[in-house]
């Protein structure tokens, strides 16, 4: 056959790039029409010459490609209003306005969507496993991963903190970071200022900002290409980031903390990005204001949300996980 191949990726996230190409061979055409979904833009195209690419009736047509039997192009898309939608880009080979071969693809594109479902505007703790009911309903009816921020606002009553083993690990945590990357730096004099950056990053995680995000994906890239070509640097880092972590005095309690983390978000498609946040408790009820703002895995920023006040109140003094105040997903039954 004259066509050999071609390839579009079958989903990828909303905002992500599409490469897609087509190869032939022993195929006589006067032009190649490209025809794509509304919710794609050209980005790229690959092996035309200069002049030789054209828009005409909601069509790219190719007149002719420099180097035989190759075509290539990037789609870029957006953020849209559904969540999940099929798009498709069409190859047609055309000879004296004949189409002599014809080839479709199909993507699959979407995204999450974060949603809070029931906000009471009272939830009550009740003994030392910390029962609190009823619970802020959060379910993500999308399909994409998404990373969540949950944070008080200022004019809380009750404020975000961190229980004393998470201090106590971070602080160990931080020292043993320096003490690591201080001595990669002395073996690897070359890539200096990327570990200052990877120790900067490794204690205190990005804000969810457009300029912070975009920093840190700029540094991932780095650091990614450099971990890919030298072996044993990224040997080094890595035996470094694990020792910080597992001879941390406070490792079990954090180890058993992040297990009940991930047993109870289940595989709802959400994660958080701190989730050792606590707030204290009382016998006395205070307002408790709560903001969330998520990410998707290509680092786009969703909606933020802010919850309306709920009254918090227990029935013993002590502290409790800000994860606790939510159901992920789905209702208990």
């Amino acid at each position: 056959m004259p066509i050999r191949s071609g390839f579009l990726p079958k989903e990828a996230l909303q905002g992500q790039d599409l490469p897609s190409h087509v190869l032939w061979s022993d195929l006589r055409f006067d032009s190649i029409k490209i025809r794509h979904s509304k919710g794609l833009t050209l980005k790229e195209i690959y092996n035309v010459p200069c002049n030789c690419c054209v828009f005409e009736n909601d069509e790219i047509v190719v007149k002719r490609v420099e180097v035989d039997g190759y075509l290539g192009i990037v789609l870029s898309t957006r953020i849209l209003a559904k969540k999940a939608i099929d798009v498709s880009v069409e190859y047609d080979f055309v000879l004296n306005n004949q189409v002599l071969e014809k080839l479709v693809f199909q993507a699959h594109l979407f995204r999450p969507d974060v949603v809070i479902g029931d906000t009471p505007l009272e939830i009550r703790v009740t003994g030392s496993s910390n029962e609190t009911l009823p619970k802020i309903l959060i379910s993500n009816l999308g399909e994409g991963t998404a990373i969540i921020d949950i944070d008080t606002v200022p004019g809380s009553d009750l404020q975000k903190h961190y229980p004393e083993f998470v201090e106590r690990f971070m602080r160990e945590y931080r020292t043993d970071i320096h003490f690591s990357i201080t001595r990669l730096k002395k073996h690897f004099k070359e890539y200096g200022t990327l570990l200052s950056t990877l120790e900067k990053y490794l204690v205190e995680p990005p804000d969810f900002t457009e300029e912070m995000l975009r920093d840190f994906e700029n540094f991932m890239n780095e650091l990614t290409s450099v971990l890919s070509q030298k072996h044993e640097f990224a040997e080094a880092v890595i035996e470094a980031l694990a020792q910080a972590v597992l001879r941390n005095s406070e490792f079990a309690n954090f180890y058993k903390f992040v297990s009940e983390y991930f047993n109870s978000i289940g595989n709802e498609k959400m994660l958080i990005r701190d989730p050792f946040g606590f707030i204290s408790l009382s016998k006395e009820p205070a307002t408790l204001k709560l903001r969330l703002q998520c990410i998707d895995l290509l680092n786009q920023i969703c909606t933020p949300m802010l919850l309306p006040p709920i009254v918090i109140s227990g029935d013993q003094k002590g502290e409790i996980s800000l994860l606790k105040l939510f159901q992920w997903g789905r209702k208990e039954e």
